[in-house]
């Protein structure tokens, strides 16, 4: 047990009779394990983003702890045809400033998403289907689709309602509470960028009050020190601890671990332009990666179920795919590759690279679990069968900027969570298209028309045996290209005081409002 863990223990026993009064003032304090890139509910499509969102803002639909479409500030909904939803506000909803939330808001909102920019993870995915949105009156307003879109009512989850009159808000506005004027259950009081968002219950809130009358959504990047200000009573949930600090944890009864089955996705991505990039060497001016056979040796060199069992503690599961075990779009025909170092040597000389070559794997060194330990171990599978690996780990923030300037030969990353769990597809291998919204994490240049169309097809189908089977089959080009590199779906994890619940969510999201006092 490290020193600040023990210290953290003692000390807890200490402030144990001051739990109570927090609890008795309705205060709660949550620490995340990365910030949110903004407040502004419409720049990124973000887990943080979405999660510090939903505190304050609604979208028309919801989703619960295990991704079943609810209403939230559309009472119901209906197709109108093969090309229209209609969609029913609730009465009662309104802004911060008292204003009734309308069908004009609607509107406004997802027009607003079409002009955000620079956004390394744009919303505009969501509603890529969507041709219009009328406001019929008030409360009624229809969404008129470019063809029939039978997610849309999961898709528009992630679409957050603001007042008409702040579509034009800068993103300052967002932080410094200007035009924080949501109508979710908490409403915004101060933001100290890199420290914490605090927050306090909405007395007005069309679903009731919030479970506490104040919350402080704190930003505490390192694993051990969350842990330890959970046992001190600084915090009292804590969000992504380790997996060695969980076992700690889990043998305290002072404390409590939530747990779910994750929909996220960790993987690998590669470059596979012609001309490598300046991370790459010994490569004489081509790119291996541009060769599925070198991408399909990598993949075979990794031991994922080592992985997951010694790096992550049985915490993950390895992927055979991008979509996870029991989700719409998984093909139970693909199964989990196992590691073959002497057939992965073998691709490498059969492509021409034999004599191997060297490359840097970058990884966000806040965000994945345990992201620096497993890209250690890949890195090592990879040195022994001829590819020469430095493993890169820098913080989130620094990542995201130099992995969308094209920076980054290989990266290990996540993906996830998203309204529709298998729309992950298109975004992470389609051919980069802002309008159609394909692509918007694929930073490889991987591109493939025909499984570009798949995708498309697989959007647009009601029937959903036609499309699993169409998901199926782009499940199978992707394993077929090694277009990209599946390597385990995580659990989604929390930690508390014994005294607190929570309904631990499968999109990794994590609410307040979710967070009961027993």
């Amino acid at each position: 047990m490290n020193a600040m863990f023990r210290a953290a223990l003692l000390a807890a026993a200490v402030a144990a009779p001051g739990l109570a009064t927090s609890v008795q003032a309705q205060a709660i304090r949550v620490a995340f394990d990365a910030e949110w890139t903004s407040l502004d509910p419409h720049f990124h499509s973000f887990p943080y983003n979405l999660s510090v969102a939903y505190h304050l803002f609604d979208a028309l639909t919801a989703h619960d702890a295990n991704q079943k479409v609810m209403p939230k500030l559309a009472e119901s909904w209906r197709p109108v045809g093969a090309d229209r939803w209609e969609f029913t506000l609730r009465q009662g909803a309104r802004f911060a400033d008292g204003t009734p939330v309308t069908a004009a808001d609607v509107v406004a909102s997802v027009a607003r998403i079409r002009t955000i920019r620079n956004s390394p993870g744009p919303l505009t995915s969501l509603i890529r289907p969507v041709k219009e949105v009328i406001a019929q009156d008030d409360r009624t307003v229809v969404f008129v689709t470019s063809a029939p879109t039978p997610t849309l009512p999961d898709l528009l989850t992630g679409v957050f309602i603001v007042p008409a009159r702040l579509a034009q808000a800068p993103q300052e506005d967002f932080a410094t509470g200007a035009a924080q004027q949501g109508s979710g259950p908490f409403r915004f009081v101060e933001y100290r960028r890199g420290d914490r968002l605090v927050l306090e219950r909405n007395p007005d809130y069309w679903g009731g009050p919030a479970p506490w009358e104040r919350a402080e959504l704190r930003i505490i990047t390192n694993a051990a020190a969350r842990e330890a200000a959970l046992s001190a009573g600084d915090v009292d949930f804590i969000v992504n601890p380790s997996t060695s600090g969980l076992d700690r944890l889990k043998r305290n009864p002072a404390f409590a671990v939530h747990q779910a089955t994750s929909t996220r996705i960790t993987y690998l991505q590669m470059h596979q332009g012609e001309q490598p990039l300046a991370d790459m060497t010994g490569t004489n001016g081509r790119n291996p990666f541009a060769d599925a056979r070198v991408r399909r040796a990598i993949s075979l060199a990794i031991p994922r179920e080592a992985i997951t069992t010694r790096i992550l503690d049985g915490l993950a599961a390895p992927a055979s795919q991008i979509i996870a075990p029991g989700l719409a779009g998984y093909d139970d025909g693909l199964k989990v590759e196992a590691a073959d170092p002497d057939a992965a040597r073998k691709l490498l000389a059969d492509a021409g690279w034999g004599q191997g070559f060297g490359v840097r794997l970058s990884t966000p060194s806040d965000r994945n679990m345990n992201g620096r330990r497993v890209a250690e171990t890949i890195a090592a599978s990879l040195t022994r069968i001829g590819i020469r690996v430095a493993v890169n780990a820098v913080p989130l923030n620094v990542w995201l900027a130099e992995w969308r300037k094209g920076e980054y030969s290989m990266v290990l990353h996540g993906a996830g969570p998203v309204p529709v769990p298998w729309t992950l597809v298109p975004q992470l291998v389609g051919t980069k298209n802002s309008t159609a919204g394909f692509g918007p994490s694929n930073e490889s240049h991987y591109s493939n028309k025909a499984l570009d169309e798949v995708m498309h097809a697989a959007l647009r189908e009601i029937d959903t045996v036609k499309r699993e089977a169409l998901l199926h089959q782009a499940a199978q080009t992707i394993r077929a290209e090694t277009a990209i590199v599946p390597l385990h779906h995580e659990a989604a994890l929390w930690a508390s005081r014994a005294d607190l619940t929570y309904a631990a969510r499968s999109d990794t999201l994590t609410y307040v409002t979710d967070i009961r006092a027993k």
